[in-house]
């Protein structure tokens, strides 16, 4: 039996937050919002302009569960070697897999391959995106910027959620979120991401991603959790 899974985890620089037990602060005045905008933009749009993307080796443990009942229906361990690009479709090579505990051949390995979602940041950003800097939170030890992420238009390309980017330097620290639409077969759509940086540049350390599909017969009603840890990566010039 083909193995069909999703690598959609989206290791641009600029997608997918988690909530701290850490309470609000004071809201942030409009001025101050878009001073800290213009920074923001100011960093990563050279960066997008000089990279291409982003090259990794990861390990992924993917479980599928029956939505209704929460059964684990199999477990999947895939180490994956990507390059992510910015604005063209990925590379994907399998290098080891492993089912329900048992090793198999790699080329078994189905991922399916779509462009990238729009980053937040790029020159593109505010033509695709309304911003909203809510207030600041406290994720990974760092304090950060929670910035409310809206589309302008609901496609399955275009993210929707929040971005924390820390406050003394605007790395970002964390994402979560989903698309602004989902397109057949996707019925659900999450994820959460913790990132590192290399060469000073944000990119993606470790998270999860939450999908649910549906193709009636060829693939019946499941949901497939992924947790994704980055061994290593580099920036693609």
């Amino acid at each position: 039996m083909k193995i069909i899974y999703f690598a959609l985890v989206w290791i641009s620089l600029a997608f997918f937050p988690l909530y701290t037990d850490r309470g609000y602060a004071a809201a942030i005045s409009a001025e101050e919002s878009q001073r800290i905008l213009t920074g923001i933009f100011s960093k990563y749009i050279p960066i997008y302009t000089k990279y291409r993307g982003v090259e990794s080796t990861s390990r992924n443990v993917l479980r599928e569960y029956d939505p209704k009942t929460s059964v684990l229906k199999s477990t999947v361990e895939v180490v994956l070697r990507r390059k992510d690009y910015f604005y063209v479709k990925p590379e994907i090579k399998p290098l080891s897999l492993k089912k329900d505990g048992k090793e198999t051949d790699p080329s078994g390995y189905r991922s399916w391959e779509t462009k990238p979602g729009y980053l937040a940041f790029d020159k593109n950003g505010n033509d695709r995106y309304l911003f909203k800097i809510v207030d600041t939170k406290i994720i990974n030890k760092r304090e950060c910027y929670r910035i409310e992420v809206l589309p302008k238009k609901m496609t399955s390309r275009h993210f929707q959620g929040e971005i924390y980017c820390a406050v003394d330097t605007l790395d970002i620290v964390r994402t979560v979120g989903g698309a602004g639409a989902l397109d057949f077969p996707i019925k659900y759509f999450r994820s959460e991401f913790d990132y590192t940086l290399v060469n000073k540049v944000p990119v993606a350390q470790s998270g999860t991603l939450k999908v649910r599909i549906d193709i009636p017969v060829i693939y019946p009603d499941t949901l497939i959790e992924t947790a994704t840890t980055v061994i290593e990566s580099r920036l693609l010039e």
